[in-house]
Formats: structure tokens, sequence, C-alpha cells
């Protein structure tokens, strides 16, 4: 009988153990930090306020005609096809430039793109 077997018994176990502990799920993987309970979240209540103060209107940065990164972000078409760079902009602290959000601020900005961008 060939005495290698029952070591590669053993380790086809111990492979099939380790993969079946595996996850492939990303939010197992890396759960969001993102906590909406009970976070107004809604676009025109708290976001478009927001980037018409800090982006557009208040800054001139991202205006109507503006080329500025993602562009004129004037419109809830506009600021929802630039949604993941506004996010990664602000959570960067790229944004709005010359000041910065406060964290209800960011949290209405990271929930409400978790939630879908909803025009609400």
């Amino acid at each position: 009988m060939n005495k290698k077997l029952p070591l590669l018994a053993a380790i086809a176990g111990i492979l099939l153990a380790v993969n079946a502990c595996y996850y492939d799920k990303k939010e197992l993987l890396y759960p969001s930090s993102t906590k909406c309970t009970g976070t107004g979240a809604g676009f025109s209540t708290y976001v478009l306020p927001l980037i018409h103060t800090s982006c557009d209107q208040g800054s001139g940065c991202h205006g109507s005609g503006s080329s500025n990164g993602p562009g004129a972000l004037t419109t809830y078409s506009q600021i929802q096809a630039a949604g993941a760079q506004i996010l990664s902009s602000v959570e960067a602290g790229r944004m709005p430039r010359g000041s910065s959000l406060s964290s209800a601020q960011l949290q209405a900005i990271r929930c409400w793109y978790a939630n879908g961008m909803q025009n609400n």
C-alpha cells in the first residue's frame, strides 16, 4: 500500500476545511461603517442643498457649464451620475475645495449614496 496516500488525504482534508470557511460576499468581507438608521439621507432635504451651497452656487466650481471634475452639479441627474466621485472626493477631504464638511454633512452624503442615490 502506498504510504503517501494518508498524507495526501490529510492535505486534501485541510484544503477543503480552509476553503469551506471562505466568505465571498463583499458585505461580509468588508462590512460598511456607514450607519444610516435614523439619519436623513434625502436628496432634496440634505444632499441637494449641501451641493448647492458647497459645490455649485456657493463655490462656483460646479455651476452650470462647469468643466471642473465631473462638471456641473446643478441637477439630480448630474449629481447622481457623479455620486461615486462626489463621495470619494468628500471622504478624502479633497472637496469642497477650500473648506470641509461637518461629520453630519458627510454622513448625509454617505447615507444617500449607500441607499442607492434616490431622488427623494
